[in-house]
């Protein structure tokens, strides 16, 4: 015993200090900290500036493409924090994205031949606009590796359309809008046969999909008949941008062909209104036609063009091709457009600018007429006026600079203090190695004062980063649910949605559908009995209001997966081709009572046939423990609603219907202990007749139902504190 006490005192002593000392580390000063990481006051205002405190919210919200992963990555500016991946063109199981009937049927039918793509390449988004402005409402992606375009909507950040482009076998990995959205616009990379025959004419093409803004942001749609596409003559076809304002009406872009370099000139509301014939089922205007009307034009520029950017006013666009910059007057371009197809230069340059070596992109500053280049050879960006041709200011970098974007500067309205720029390099001493693959590095640059500085290097793991935007964070509305039943997808309700006590199994054949609900914390039904070689659907609707209560779902080795956020349904099928018991389970912790939310897959093997077991009868001995367990659970269930009724007095004397947060927390409360009602009458009923085992498994059952109420309960007490002691 007095060995035990040393022991214990010993020990106490040693935490005691420990934690001394590291009270006595948390009371460092500035200067200590400072001193400790060798930083000076150049550091610690670089990290003030991306510093995000608890509860602190990003000016803006930027999304980016992975590239070879086919994913979006969402971010925040200026913290560069990253906020979520996005499943677009390739599975992706977190989400259930690919996993998940719905998700898994809409790319199977982007696919030319019906199968899921694992692999995408998307580089260079655009969001929605509306008089040229970002409305916040839809991003849009292009796979240059499959051929596809993508819609996704931005309330929930969430893939809604996968479409496969029929013509091409190569898609250039970047789209633009019009300034009202009522195209996206795609166009193919390198010159490929459109029927896939060896002995056909190689083709390039532009594509014009029409976009139909619905009812609801989920209801929005590419339309594919009532899109068309123009046919090019065999050009390699890189980055292009829609006019705005005075320019709305043209698209410029960047071509190759035969050694030589262009920017191509469309005028599509003309080729909108021009004669067409359809190819592999799609709308195509001939190039003939294109030259006939007067809608197809090209500039010869004298080195290879890397990047094209309309400026925020629609007046000029710019293209850094070599060590400048070429400014071309869009009022000039569109005049010498009605006179043919080949465009002089010196007819429609405004000016040339010296930039330095190899410039790569450029990006539009808040600042009137100002941009910004990144001279990738000279390892510096450059500030400089587009209207004057004049260069302004520069900031040398530790790293080679490559694409640029200002938040919302590819917009009417750029609106920002930062530059980001990425390194496509990553060769830092300091960087600590993690492999021969390196994760994508972006750096944010402060351009708020005349002197430029970078602040911030961020990685971005499991990504190819080529170009991003950037929309101010309160112009997107999120959502935190869906309308109960909700297939997402679709944006409509779901046949498939159920509703608490509707939970049911049917079987046709070999076919059986599990209906059945999530919620904290229990899968219902708990228990589903199939025979080996069925063909088995659950369609799962999350019942929760509360935010941020997603619930996961997967069935052990069968390779399902799906992510049920509240209010959500979606369906999971597989073949259940392995006799055995199989759990399923909730993948996304929820409360805690995270783990109990759990079932069982029963497969039946094939010949199986069910034994009659008789009913085990229990001794008094037994039936007297069950009945004091019975008898003990009432009283902590009576001590449970004494919990729930006090939360209840506090809502109700706080009038916690003015804040609709706390009441759809309590609404989803009243939902769990709705659910208890049939649990009640029958672990009474059973107590009534002396059946003390079922009684008190009923009695744990409404008890459990009360802990969730409970818990909900007890959230939206302490949001509801937190709202009135605001």
């Amino acid at each position: 015993m007095k060995k035990s006490n040393w022991f214990i005192r010993v020990f106490v002593g040693i935490m005691l200090v420990a934690l001394g000392a590291t009270d006595a580390m948390a009371q460092q000063t500035l200067d200590d900290v400072k001193k400790a990481r060798g930083l000076n006051d150049t550091d610690v205002l670089a990290a003030v500036k991306t510093f995000m405190p608890r509860g602190g919210r990003d000016e803006y919200f930027s999304i980016v493409g992975t590239g070879n992963s086919g994913t979006m990555i969402v971010y925040g500016i200026p913290s560069m924090r990253i906020y979520k991946y996005v499943g677009v063109f390739t599975p992706e199981p977190w989400q259930g994205y690919g996993f998940d009937d719905e998700s898994s049927l809409m790319l199977k039918k982007s696919s030319l031949d019906d199968r899921i793509s694992t692999y995408g390449d998307m580089r260079f988004p655009a969001f929605s606009e509306k008089g040229g402005n970002y409305d916040g409402h839809f991003a849009f992606f292009s796979d240059g590796a499959n051929s596809r375009i993508a819609l996704l909507g931005l309330d929930d950040f969430e893939t809604k359309q996968v479409l496969s482009n029929p013509l091409y076998l190569s898609t250039y990995p970047g789209v633009a809008v019009t300034q009202n959205t009522e195209y996206i616009i795609q166009s193919s990379q390198y010159p490929a046969p459109w029927d896939n025959k060896l002995t056909s004419d190689m083709k390039s093409g532009v594509t014009f999909w029409k976009f139909v803004e619905g009812e609801n942001i989920h209801k929005s749609r590419m339309i594919k008949e009532k899109s068309f596409t123009l046919e090019l003559p065999p050009y390699t076809l890189d980055f292009f941008d829609a006019g705005k304002s005075s320019s709305d009406g043209l698209l410029v872009g960047l071509a190759d062909k035969d050694g030589k370099n262009y920017v191509y000139v469309i005028d599509y509301n003309k080729l909108a209104k021009a004669p067409s014939k359809k190819v592999n089922d799609f709308n195509v205007v001939s190039f003939d036609e294109a030259k006939k009307n007067n809608a197809v034009g090209f500039i010869e520029i004298p080195t290879t063009g890397k990047m094209l950017r309309v400026a925020p006013n629609g007046k000029s666009f710019l293209v850094p091709a070599g060590n400048n910059v070429i400014v071309f007057d869009f009022a000039k371009v569109k005049s010498a457009l009605a006179k043919g197809t080949v465009i002089a230069l010196a007819d429609v340059q405004k000016s040339s600018i010296a930039i330095g070596k190899d410039v790569i992109d450029v990006a539009f500053d808040q600042r009137k007429n100002t941009a910004y280049a990144s001279a990738h050879g000279d390892s510096k960006i450059v500030r400089f006026n587009y209207e004057s041709g004049k260069t302004e200011k520069e900031v040398k970098l530790s790293f080679k600079p490559s694409f640029l974007m200002t938040p919302q500067g590819n917009s009417a309205s750029p609106h920002s203090n930062y530059l980001t720029v990425v390194d496509k390099e990553g060769l830092y001493e300091n960087y600590p190695n993690v492999g021969p693959i390196r994760p994508s590095f972006q750096h944010l640059i402060d351009i708020s004062s005349d002197d430029m500085t970078d602040v911030y290097t961020m990685t971005l793991p499991q990504a190819n980063v080529y170009g991003s935007v950037a929309v101010l964070r309160t112009t997107i509305k999120p959502i935190i649910r869906y309308p109960l039943g909700t297939n997402t997808r679709a944006g409509e309700i779901s046949r498939y949605k159920t509703v608490a006590g509707q939970e049911k199994i049917e079987r046709e054949g070999n076919r059986v559908h599990v209906f059945g609900t999530l919620i904290r914390s229990h899968i219902t039904p708990e228990i589903v009995t199939v025979n080996e070689g069925d063909v088995v659907t659950f369609h799962l609707t999350n019942l929760e209001r509360a935010e941020d209560e997603t619930h996961g779902f997967t069935v052990d080795t069968y390779g399902v997966h799906g992510s049920f956020e509240p209010g959500k349904t979606a369906s999971v099928t597989f073949t259940a081709n392995r006799p055995g018991v199989f759990p399923y389970y909730c993948t996304e912790f929820c409360s805690a009572l995270h783990l109990e939310m759990e079932g069982i897959l029963l497969v039946r093997p094939t010949g199986y046939v069910d034994i009659e077991q008789e009913d085990v009868v229990l001794t008094k001995e037994q039936m007297a423990g069950f009945k004091k367990n019975y008898e003990d659970k009432l009283v902590v269930i009576d001590q449970t609603q004494d919990v729930i009724n006090s939360v209840v007095t506090f809502l109700k004397e706080n009038n916690f219907g003015d804040y609709p947060y706390v009441a759809a927390l309590v609404t989803d409360a009243f939902d769990q202990l709705d659910q208890a009602k049939s649990s009640k009458e029958k672990h009474e009923k059973y107590a009534k007749e002396g059946k003390y085992k079922q009684a008190f498994l009923w009695a744990e059952q409404y008890w459990q139902y009360q802990v969730k109420t409970a818990d909900v309960g007890l959230r939206a007490k302490k949001l509801l504190e937190e709202r009135i002691n605001k």
